[in-house]
């Protein structure tokens, strides 16, 4: 595709990123395509990967060396300190 293109495409839709956020998070809701499950001080949070990665360096560094598991408990509720 052409820049040209991706520009036309990008104008006609630009509130495409909303539409596909919604989605994921009703598909998170309704536990459709989850492919993890997180466990933090008991509680369970179905989640997707790909999204976890896509918003934390934290999760995309983890997930790198993931073994698969479905479920992944995190200990401990520290904040974490950002630069």
């Amino acid at each position: 595709m052409e820049a040209e293109e991706t520009m036309e495409c990008i104008q006609e839709f630009p509130e495409h990123y909303k539409v596909i956020l919604d989605r994921l998070n009703e598909q998170r809701e309704q536990d459709q395509f989850t492919d993890i499950t997180l466990i933090v001080d008991g509680h369970h949070f179905k989640a997707h990967k790909a999204v976890l990665a896509a918003c934390s360096q934290f999760f995309y560094k983890f997930f790198q060396d993931f073994t698969q598991e479905p479920l992944v408990e995190i200990e401990g509720t520290k904040k974490i300190h950002h630069p």
